[in-house]
């Protein structure tokens, strides 16, 4: 029996979240200069298989955006946080998404640019590949 190649948490995360956000932008790492609107990075911090056909990773979930709009910042955060826990069994180009769990949720983070503000979450969720 050969082992599964788990899906690119990630991706899937990609795939189920930004055509629920058409306003925000989706990134793995933060391009150079400053966003011009509010930005979401998403990736893979720890997790590990614990069955053979199925992946746990722990996926961080940063939101910046200016300081002058952390209202909406804190609020796509939680936006974010409803959309991921509302992801089961939820069939995506790269996998399967069964349960999502927060970790940690949205809170401030202090952020090196003073003229921004970051919000950060963190969740485990248990994924397979499509056959």
């Amino acid at each position: 029996m050969t082992v599964p190649e788990f899906p690119d948490p990630e991706t899937m995360l990609m795939y189920a979240l930004v055509p629920q956000n058409p306003d925000l932008r989706f990134v793995t790492i933060l391009p150079a200069g400053d966003p011009e609107k509010i930005t979401v990075r998403i990736r893979r911090t720890a997790g590990a298989n614990r069955h053979i056909g199925i992946d746990r990773p722990v996926i961080d979930v940063d939101v910046f955006g200016l300081k002058s709009q952390t209202g909406n910042v804190s609020a796509a955060a939680r936006d974010l946080q409803s959309q991921i826990l509302s992801l089961m069994s939820a069939v995506v180009s790269n996998g399967v998404i069964v349960h999502a769990f927060t970790v940690s949720g949205p809170r401030q983070l202090p952020e090196v640019n003073p003229a921004f503000v970051r919000y950060n979450a963190s969740y485990e969720l248990i994924t397979y590949s499509l056959p």
